[in-house]
Formats: C-alpha cells, structure tokens, sequence
C-alpha cells in the first residue's frame, strides 16, 4: 500500500513544535551515549529515583537503532514516542508515537492552540495562562506526500475523525516508513511532518516561549514571552 503514494525527501529540514514548558528535559535520554545503554543505565538511575519511569515513559516503545540521545534536548523528541496520547493523533494510534512538527512556528501555534481548547473545554478549566515552549528541530526522512489534492478531498483531512487516517498509519508504520508530509488542516497552505522515527532528528533547540491564555472557553489571545 505504501508504493501506491509518492514520497519527498527532506535533507537537514527544519521543522517546529510546540509543548507546555511544565514539561522540562529528561536528562537520562541527553546523558546517554548510546541507545544500546538505555536500558541498563535506566536500572542503575532507577535505584534512586522513584520516579523516572514516570518521566522517561516507556522506550521500549522504540527499537534500540532508532532511538535519540545524547544531543542537547533529544529528550522533548524521545518524548513523543514514549509518552503516546491514548486516543492517537491523526497519524498515529495509541501503539505507537510520532514527532509533529510544522514547517513554521505559525502553523505549529495554530495547531496546538486547537488541540489545547479541545482538552481545555472537554476538561472545563477555568481562566488561566499556559506557557508553552517552542523547540525547532532539524530533521533528514523520506517521507510520504500526502499534499497532493486528491489526498486533500479525502477522509484523510478529517478535521476531526482520525480512522482513515489512523489506518494509513498503521500501514505505513508496519512498512517502516519514515512518516508523513502532510498538509495542516489548522493552517491550510502551509504543512506539518510526522516522523515515525526518533533519531531522523539530528539537532534540537529551544526557541522562543510563548503564553496561551485561555478564557475559560477559547484561547484568545498568544503572546510571545521576551526573556530581559
């Protein structure tokens, strides 16, 4: 099923995301120096901290030759494949993680400003400010094109129903793609990326932070934090 679309290659690509700034670095996946030492490093760090297993998630969620580490800031990557939304995403399932990302910072805000008022109504928060950061990531794939308009047109793009798309991910993860080229369905004309594998991602940073402030019925207002 995977010959039947086309892909695009990516060479150093770069590439945005947004997460809550509560979430800080895992340091064990920055401090590791190969993926083949997770595990054993994991058991000894474990001894004294109770709580690691909370903060790293399961990595055995990842095979050891596509793991990130030892990078500054690898771990807001890694974190996407081992803490894995139980509803999945559009192109993901709950079996296994994927890094969304958008080719610009715009497009990456808009995207997570609706997924955000979705959790924020359905959990009916009060009024309150949510600071989020920005990490920019560089990336080399061959990815699946899914811009095309046939694709556009389809169940595909969804606004909110992921079946079909959840199903062409699983094919796609079976067939050890490497992800997806997608367009936003927040942010029409512009695209978003889903990588499927951690270490496709060979340099991260943080970038500027932001403050969503969410009314108690929509987030109406993004504004970007200046550091003085």
């Amino acid at each position: 099923m995977q010959n039947s679309y086309p892909s695009k290659q990516f060479e150093d690509q770069s590439c945005f995301r947004l997460i809550p700034s509560k979430y800080p670095p895992i340091n064990l996946y920055e401090d590791v120096a190969e993926p083949e030492q997770l595990e054993a490093i994991f058991a000894v760090e474990a001894l004294t901290n109770p709580r690691l297993a909370e903060e790293t998630g399961d990595f055995s969620r990842v095979p050891a030759e596509e793991r990130l580490v030892g990078i500054p800031h690898c771990s807001f990557v890694m974190a996407a494949f081992t803490h894995v939304n139980l509803d999945g995403g559009r192109f993901n399932t709950a079996d296994f993680g994927a890094y969304y990302a958008a080719s610009d910072v715009n497009t990456a805000l808009k995207e997570t400003v609706y997924h955000m008022e979705r959790i924020l109504g359905y959990t009916r928060e009060p009024s309150q400010d949510i600071q989020m950061r920005s990490i920019q990531a560089w990336f080399t794939a061959d990815l699946t094109d899914l811009t095309a308009q046939t694709h556009l047109d389809s169940a595909l793009y969804h606004p909110t129903h992921y079946g079909a798309s959840q199903a062409l991910a699983v094919t796609l993860k079976e067939s050890r793609c490497d992800g997806v080229w997608y367009e936003s369905v927040r942010h029409r004309g512009h695209h978003c990326f889903a990588l499927y594998k951690p270490n496709l991602v060979h340099k991260v940073c943080q970038s500027a932070h932001y403050v969503y402030k969410w009314n108690g019925s929509a987030i109406n207002t993004v504004l970007e934090m200046s550091m003085v």
